[in-house]
């Protein structure tokens, strides 16, 4: 009895125990709120990932510092990286051994002859053994499933760096636009001042007068459109940061980098995509474990064995017993099973294929939007340049007399709208670039299993 206490003490100090942890709503929206990309955690994880900080706080964001701060902060991440713990904890599950078991069964003779005890103690012990390799084809099939989800952390983190690379362009789009449209705008005003005084003198109409203003008109229109449109890319871009938009730095600090990186062969890209995307690198592991599936679903063909030994007190008498025991596979040999595991291998091929010709699609796509936005910069960038040159030339002309100031004016507006129209064509060029990066995604620099702010 006293085996049998210390026994059952041994296995209870060994079992875990239940903690509770509510959740409290209330904690965790001031949590958000207190966000800042100013805090000194944030500032390590910046140095560590990207380059050493001069300034804390920073006077000046990149999109690849902002792009760290959404990994530090996003819980996309958080999301992910709990289930890739979740499917390291199946490894242990997945390697865990049967236990063996053990049945105590009392009887009583009422006819026991006299003199002899009447009770009758049988102890058994079952102890299962897994065949075929089981065991390691589950293991196989858990490290395989946690690998696939290491991938789907990977492809959470290129989801996050592609939408704040979406909010910061539109940001930038937004700023430049009121900049641009600014100077329009005052170009317009100067034309129409000019106007106005030739048609004090009687040199204008008021036709003229009624075109430029009309125009001015909506000018001021969409500068206030784009005023509005900067409040809320703002607002898209806090939410990509997963920071509240008061913790936002002002747009102007934010620096546009417009540098246009050169894009690497359409073959090459396309290789790097089909090799290296977090996407694909996850499917090839969750087919490798449908195929693990499907060994472990054969060797289940093959019965686990029982050995079993027992002890009974019989009436004054110690016995021992040895026993075996084994399933008959006679009525099923796990067909059916099997079968799943066969269409399940050929469903997730067949997954893998379409994601690759998707993955090609992307990426064709990308370059062709890509270089169609390159040309189109280029031809944008002749346009500029001449209509530069000939403000100066017009100005040239003002200088010796041999034009008046509302034709200088006039190729200000001109020279206002073509900046406007080469701004578009670059943000389509920036647009189409980050689109390819995300096609062919390009590897991350650092790991991002692990949690920066648990971690601190």
């Amino acid at each position: 009895m006293c085996a049998a206490l210390a026994l059952a003490a041994l296995l209870a100090a060994g079992c875990a125990h239940f903690e509770p942890r509510p959740f409290d709503v209330t904690k965790t929206a001031s949590d958000f709120d207190q966000r800042r990309l100013d805090a000194p955690e944030l500032r390590g994880f910046l140095e560590t990932n990207l380059s050493p900080v001069a300034a804390w706080p920073l006077p000046q964001w990149t999109f690849e510092q902002l792009a760290v701060a959404a990994l530090f902060y996003h819980p996309k991440l958080d999301v992910a990286r709990a289930q890739l713990a979740s499917a390291h904890a199946a490894e242990i599950t997945a390697g865990a051994r049967p236990n063996p078991t053990v049945g105590v069964t009392p009887e009583y003779n009422f006819n026991a002859a006299s003199g002899v005890s009447p009770w009758i103690a049988t102890m058994q012990f079952d102890v299962p053994i897994e065949t075929a390799g089981k065991r390691g084809h589950r293991i196989e099939r858990a490290r395989q499933l946690s690998e696939a989800s290491r991938f789907d952390l990977i492809s959470a983190a290129w989801e996050v760096r592609s939408s704040v690379r979406t909010a910061w362009l539109e940001l930038c789009d937004a700023v430049h636009q009121t900049n641009l449209l600014a100077l329009e705008l005052a170009s317009q005003q100067r034309v129409l001042a000019s106007l106005e005084l030739k048609l004090s003198l009687g040199a204008a109409t008021a036709s003229e007068i009624a075109f430029i203003r009309v125009a001015l008109a909506r000018t001021r229109k969409d500068l206030a459109d784009a005023r509005v449109q900067v409040n809320e890319a703002q607002a898209r871009l806090a939410a990509a940061l997963a920071v509240p938009l008061k913790s936002l730095p002002s747009p102007a600090a934010l620096t546009a980098d417009l540098t246009l990186r050169p894009v690497m062969p359409d073959g090459e890209a396309r290789r790097r995509a089909l090799t290296s995307r977090a996407d694909m690198l996850a499917a090839l592991a969750g087919y490798a474990a449908v195929e693990s599936t499907l060994k472990l679903e054969i060797a289940k063909q093959y019965p686990d064995v029982h050995l079993g030994t027992g002890y009974q007190f019989d009436q004054d008498e110690n016995k021992w017993a040895l026993g075996l025991s084994v399933e008959i596979p006679v009525l099923n040999r796990n067909q059916g099973p099997i079968a799943e595991a066969e269409a399940r291998r050929a469903e997730a091929a067949a997954r893998v294929l379409a994601l690759q010709a998707r993955i090609v699609g992307e990426v064709d796509r990308a370059l062709t939007v890509w270089q169609g936005a390159q040309s189109r910069l280029t031809a944008l960038d002749e346009l500029r340049a001449a209509q530069k040159a000939r403000l100066s030339s017009v100005q040239a002309q003002f200088d010796a007399g041999a034009v008046e100031a509302l034709d200088v004016r006039l190729a200000e507006v001109e020279l206002a709208m073509d900046e406007l129209l080469h701004w578009n064509a670059q943000w389509k060029a920036l647009r189409a670039f980050g689109d390819l990066e995300d096609a062919a995604q390009f590897p991350l620099s650092f790991d991002v299993s692990l949690n920066p702010r648990a971690a601190r």
